[in-house]
């Protein structure tokens, strides 16, 4: 028997407070994804909904989605193979975004700009790791478009004006 998806009627960004979050069902997308308007997910629990967003929204981490006023998921952005850069200077830092920037990947802060995440590329991987050495590593990492420097800059222009 094919069951229609349910249609996501409302959407709260960035919850206050999720009472029993362990217990509520969860819908995973790649950070990737977060962009898309339309997406058609199975959640955790096997149930099919269909997710909508206005134009120039995005999808968040922690999303609750509603229909007909009752949660039926949390958006979650799955884990990814990323490469974390440790620069151990702002040089250092400033060659390294120089290297990169003509990639078009988005690039992640981590801890304050201690850090930084770019998504995995098996190329860019290889030579950053022979520049830089030590100062690159592979580890699963959720990537938030919070996270991302270029929303951050879009961000802190839009507290200037």
């Amino acid at each position: 028997m094919n069951r229609l998806p349910v249609t996501i009627d409302t959407i709260v960004s960035h919850p206050e407070t999720l009472p029993h979050a362990d217990q509520v069902d969860r819908v995973y997308i790649e950070w990737f994804e977060i962009n898309k308007r339309r997406l058609t997910r199975n959640t955790l629990a096997g149930n099919t909904i269909l997710m909508e967003l206005e134009q120039g929204q995005e999808w968040h981490h922690g999303d609750e989605l509603y229909h007909n006023d009752e949660l039926q998921a949390i958006v979650t952005v799955k884990p990814t193979l990323a490469i974390r850069f440790n620069p151990s200077d702002l040089v250092q830092l400033a060659d390294f975004g120089y290297f990169v920037g003509n990639r078009h990947l988005p690039i992640f802060q981590v801890d304050q700009l201690q850090s930084l995440h770019l998504p995995y590329d098996g190329r860019l991987y290889e030579q950053i790791a022979a520049k830089y050495g030590a100062s690159v590593q592979l580890e699963e990492a959720v990537l938030l478009s919070e996270n991302r420097i270029r929303q951050q800059l879009k961000n802190s222009r839009k507290h200037e004006n």
